[in-house]
């Protein structure tokens, strides 16, 4: 089983994402699995430089093409292939969702790191990027990486937690606070702080351990604006959130918070599941 399951398309995108889980993993143990999917469309997408038949392509050539690049990367951010333990594997799949989850569900792997490329048309906002519908279907943790992210060692987890659910999620919150060796700090949106104050002391008194703070939300923005804009210029941290599971009709009339967030953020976001409701 892999720690960290990274999916793999060869954008630019993967490959932040693909440099972030070396981050991560780097030091702490932790081995990392880059999973390509194959099946059509795919096909279709690879560099014309390396004239692929979509309808006949070699599962063997697509693995050392993606074996050599994830090497190369793995030396460039970590000096050295014996650093960390890493494993490639392509699998083909009619969907590509549909084959990470698969694959999931057989390694039980700590996490999903992928890369995304936000909602990029009207189809996407609702049926949601690869990414927002990994973290919409609320079965996994899932990080998903923004484009232009220049990969960290994390220092800080921020978690935007609701003041009436902090109690309960504190402690999954430490965890991948310590998971990731990152400080854990929450903070929860408010247009109430002196109401609030006290709920938080409240809230977090049993967890020494985490640094929370209100901020207070500027209402003439949404909530999912409010968390990217005060979240931007945190460099070396990674925005936690908690998502439950959205059926077809929620997507529809109600665009969860986090998956806006996971469109527009310039961070990081590790999406959490929760209970369904």
């Amino acid at each position: 089983m892999a720690n960290i399951l990274v999916p793999f398309d060869f954008s630019p995108n993967a490959i932040a994402a693909l440099e972030q889980a070396f981050y991560i993993a780097d030091g702490k143990g932790l081995n990392v699995e880059v999973l390509h999917i194959l099946n059509f469309k795919a096909a279709h997408d690879y560099p014309k430089e390396w004239n692929i038949d979509p309808h006949h392509v070699d599962l063997g050539a697509i693995h050392t093409r993606l074996s050599e690049l994830v090497f190369d990367k793995m030396e460039a951010c970590c000096g050295g292939r014996n650093k960390l333990e890493v494993t490639t594997l392509v699998k083909e799949s009619v969907m590509i969702n549909g084959g990470i989850i698969n694959h999931m569900l057989l390694e039980r792997s700590d996490i999903i790191i992928m890369g995304t490329h936000g909602a990029t048309n009207a189809m996407e906002r609702f049926w949601g990027s690869n990414t927002a519908t990994m973290i919409n279907h609320a079965l996994f943790p899932v990080m998903a990486v923004p484009p232009h992210w220049n990969p960290v060692r994390f220092k800080e987890l921020i978690a935007a937690v609701n003041l009436k659910e902090l109690a309960t999620l504190a402690s999954q919150i430490i965890k991948w606070a310590d998971w990731l060796h990152a400080e854990a700090e929450v903070v929860t949106m408010t247009s109430l702080p002196s109401t609030d104050q006290e709920e938080l002391d409240k809230a977090i008194q049993e967890y020494p351990g985490i640094k929370a703070h209100l901020v207070e939300k500027k209402n003439d923005l949404p909530m999912w604006k409010n968390l990217v804009q005060f979240t931007a210029e945190r460099k070396e941290a990674a925005l936690l959130m908690f998502v439950h599971e959205r059926t077809v009709l929620e997507k529809l009339f109600n665009y969860s918070i986090t998956s806006k967030v996971a469109d527009g953020i310039r961070i990081p976001l590790l999406a959490l599941p929760t209970k369904h409701k």
